[in-house]
């Protein structure tokens, strides 16, 4: 292990002067630009890794960022997680992970981050209880810890950061109305969700929008389970006024209302149109492929870091909380066409 005394004692400088260096606190000290490029240059050379545990404990801080997420085992979540582990890799910060499922491991999973004194705390896809949605905020507001979240409907002031749901809607509702679509069904997610909620919301905002007719335009939830997804598709497409296209909540459930729409013998996109949101894994492995919406997962992950650290380094949070939307794009594939007869 290369410790900054090795690097003193070979370029004949004090610890202190390379510490403050590596440290990037030398030009408070006058030290010159000459000497820090002589000692990073050395440092890059030798391979050194800063001991983030001596940091800790010589500022008396733990350096740790907590993540609660429920959602690890999705791909948009395993991308977000990506995203918030490029925003500390040129940071003094690390993370500690916590996958959960429910209130009662969101709350011993917060006391457990607690525990290990965490600075700041980021929340992906938690839908508390009012409880649990009270213990988050009396806990984090005693311990001083910063909070950033996505997808999830705390209550309380914190960071937010989220897709464009209302962009990425218009979108596609745009898109379908080119096409020439005037009946056109929502299958969501669920009326707890905040992605799930704000989908439906801008899904019935567009149908003022384009002057659709509601009664032609149902909205069913899936509670987003496979199972009853397909079962709402095939309650929609046997109706005897069916609609001609169906706007899901994501990409599982437009796979799901793809594979009913084939058992049903229900040609896509010739009789039926039907686009999803997320662009997951699934969306391009149909036939045909999905319509869907790009969503940057990464730019989400670490943007909710990167905010937390700014908060974390100013040792202030604004007190209303900060609502980020990070810009989503439609992704026009071969699910979509003009409705029969038109």
């Amino acid at each position: 292990m290369i410790r900054i005394r090795d690097i003193a004692d070979k370029l004949e400088l004090s610890r202190v002067t390379v510490s403050a260096i590596l440290n990037n606190r030398y030009k408070k000290l006058g030290i010159s630009e000459k000497t820090a490029d002589r000692v990073r240059s050395f440092a890059d050379e030798l391979g050194y890794l800063p001991n983030k545990n001596a940091l800790s404990m010589k500022q008396g801080r733990s350096m740790t960022i907590g993540i609660l997420s429920s959602a690890l085992a999705e791909g948009w979540g395993a991308r977000i997680m990506i995203g918030a582990l490029s925003a500390i890799k040129d940071s003094h910060y690390s993370l500690r992970i916590e996958a959960v499922q429910g209130a009662v491991e969101e709350k011993q999973a917060l006391e457990s981050l607690l525990g290990s004194r965490i600075e700041g705390l980021f929340c992906c896809n938690i839908n508390p209880t009012p409880e649990t949605d009270a213990f988050f905020k009396t806990a984090t507001e005693r311990y001083d810890v910063a909070v950033a979240s996505t997808n999830c409907a705390f209550t309380f002031p914190h960071s937010r950061v989220e897709s464009d749901n209302n962009g990425g809607v218009a979108e596609l509702m745009e898109h379908l109305n080119a096409l020439g679509h005037r009946k056109i069904a929502h299958l969501g997610g669920d009326e707890i969700s905040e992605a799930s909620r704000e989908r439906a919301d801008a899904f019935l905002k567009c149908l003022e929008a384009h002057q659709l007719n509601k009664s032609d335009c149902p909205v069913l939830q899936t509670d987003w389970d496979i199972e009853k997804a397909r079962q709402q598709t095939r309650a929609l497409l046997t109706a005897k006024d069916r609609p001609t296209a169906i706007l899901c909540a994501n990409d599982s459930i437009a796979a799901s209302a793809l594979q009913v729409a084939h058992e049903l013998k229900i040609q896509v996109p010739e009789r039926l149109s039907v686009v999803g949101m997320t662009n997951e894994r699934i969306s391009s492995l149909t036939n045909p492929e999905i319509t869907t919406v790009s969503i940057p997962w990464e730019d989400i992950g670490c943007e909710a870091v990167r905010s937390l650290i700014e908060s974390i380094q100013a040792k202030s949070a604004d007190p209303e909380g900060k609502l980020v939307r990070c810009e989503s794009s439609i992704l026009a594939r071969a699910s979509t066409a003009a409705p029969a007869g038109s």
